[in-house]
């Protein structure tokens, strides 16, 4: 119990929100209890699940210690998940943490506690690998890179990787890459070069089961529902399904 993963990618715009979020929906459809902590400060996983709505209580007041982890929590009846929602107050945050003794395990003593309550913790970090970042990956056993088929995505593990030796080397955590998701494809070909480059320059596992582009994962976002409801059998939605049976291990 109490498992934490992290969905990283200091590279924006790969699906990372999408991914973390839809398979956490299909992990919580097959019976698992699963909390997923927006740490964005634009806050795309809150609002792609809960749409507009401002929340009292965030992940912001968890990690200034105004708040316990527990009572920031709320339900989503949709993705059948928790949530601790986001806030753009989260984006001024690493100021206030930087004083703090201990900065780099904030979150992980927030979810000490929490945590044992659920199967899996996902959290959706920033697109940066500043201190939340950081914070994340202190509180996780292990994270997945969604990366898109591109050069610079490749370019983008170099630094995650460089970042959990440092973490490993400096802080005495040691964090395992469950896996690559390569999202966001349009041509075939091109994903089986990116698999055949990760492959050679890495010992990192890829994922067998990939997301292609389709505007309807968008659909889905502005309706606020995981792809399991709003579009199963649509390629994305299937593939995505099929990730989250991939994944859990």
């Amino acid at each position: 119990m109490g498992s934490v993963v992290s969905f990283i990618n200091q590279k924006g715009g790969v699906a990372k929100t999408t991914t973390a979020i839809n398979v956490s929906a299909q992990w919580a459809q097959e019976g698992k209890k699963i909390l997923l902590i927006d740490l964005d400060p634009q806050s795309s996983a809150t609002r792609a699940i809960f749409g507009d709505v401002e929340f009292e209580n965030t992940i912001y007041d968890v990690l200034t210690g105004e708040l316990e982890a527990q009572d920031a929590i709320v339900a989503s009846e949709a993705f059948g998940i928790d949530v601790i929602p986001a806030e753009i107050m989260l984006s001024g945050i690493e100021i206030h943490m930087a004083t703090k003794f201990g900065r780099e395990s904030i979150l992980k003593r927030a979810l000490a506690e929490v945590k044992e309550n659920y199967d899996i913790v996902v959290i959706d970090c920033s697109p940066s690998l500043g201190l939340l970042t950081v914070n994340a990956l202190i509180a996780s056993k292990d994270i997945v890179i969604p990366i898109c088929p591109e050069y610079f995505s490749l370019k983008g593990i170099d630094l995650i990787l460089d970042t959990l030796k440092h973490i490993h080397t400096g802080l005495g955590h040691k964090i395992e890459v469950r896996g690559i998701i390569i999202s966001k494809y349009r041509n075939r070909r091109i994903v089986e070069k990116v698999i055949n480059d990760l492959r050679t320059i890495y010992t990192i596992p890829v994922f067998n089961n990939y997301i292609p582009e389709s505007i309807v994962v968008e659909e889905a976002h502005h309706n606020h529902l995981p792809m399991l409801e709003y579009s199963p059998k649509n390629p994305a939605g299937l593939a995505l399904a099929n990730l989250a049976a991939e994944m859990w291990i």
